[in-house]
């Protein structure tokens, strides 16, 4: 389930609203680029484990997904606060 984060409030004294705007498109782009690295241009695959023990491929692969999801739940951050800044209120089109 994806988690509703709590947005930020523009006025006055707080941030403009151009510079968080900024700020989570470069978030967005930088985690949406980090996803895409370890998903394809990091190689993974048992031949790089198997030396060190039947059971090291499997919790490699574990802590991997741990590692996907932990992305994902900053992505997911990123794309709330990216979305909100652009559209406000509006849902998202996977939350319609």
């Amino acid at each position: 389930m994806i988690e509703k984060y709590t947005m930020p409030v523009i006025h006055m004294n707080g941030s403009g609203e151009d510079r968080l705007r900024r700020q989570y498109n470069e978030l967005f782009e930088a985690v949406s680029d980090a996803q895409v690295k370890l998903l394809y241009d990091v190689d993974f695959h048992e031949r790089d484990y198997y030396p060190l023990g039947e059971l090291v491929w499997s919790e490699a692969n574990l802590e991997r997904e741990e590692i996907k999801e932990a992305i994902n739940k900053v992505y997911q951050y990123a794309r709330q606060h990216k979305h909100y800044l652009d559209y406000g209120k509006e849902p998202l089109p996977d939350e319609s």
